[in-house]
């Protein structure tokens, strides 16, 4: 195993402990945190399997190792902007409906207020 592929592991194992970490804290969501623990269990496969980096390499057909490491990688980050896309669609909607329902109350309140003033005059 070279050099690289041994800091690779490590990192892979160091993104599982933090995640866990964050988890357990209540500072990541379920969801999110079975996204990193699959992310981190792949670098740490990837790294410490050569042979499936070999077999993957020789399935796909590119010229060398690294650049199936580095188009999983680039696939890994359009999923994570794809998810982040849906979540962000989904907060905005959230938020617009909020911000309808707000102003509804605010004009109900006023007019319940300026009917309580107008019945008191």
């Amino acid at each position: 195993m070279s050099n690289s592929l041994a800091i690779a592991a490590l990192v892979g194992v160091a993104i599982l402990v933090w995640v866990v970490f964050l988890y357990r804290k209540g500072k990541l969501k379920e969801d999110l945190a079975l996204l990193w623990i699959a992310v981190s269990i792949a670098i740490v496969l990837l790294s410490t399997w050569t042979g499936l980096l070999v077999a993957i390499n020789q399935i796909v057909g590119a010229t060398n190792v690294s650049n199936v490491v580095l188009a999983a990688f680039v696939a890994f980050l359009i999923i994570v902007s794809i998810y982040y896309s849906v979540k962000i669609s989904t907060l905005e909607k959230q938020n617009k409906r909020m911000a309808q329902e707000i102003a509804v109350a605010k004009v109900v309140s006023k007019s319940k207020d300026s009917n309580s003033d107008r019945e008191q005059a």
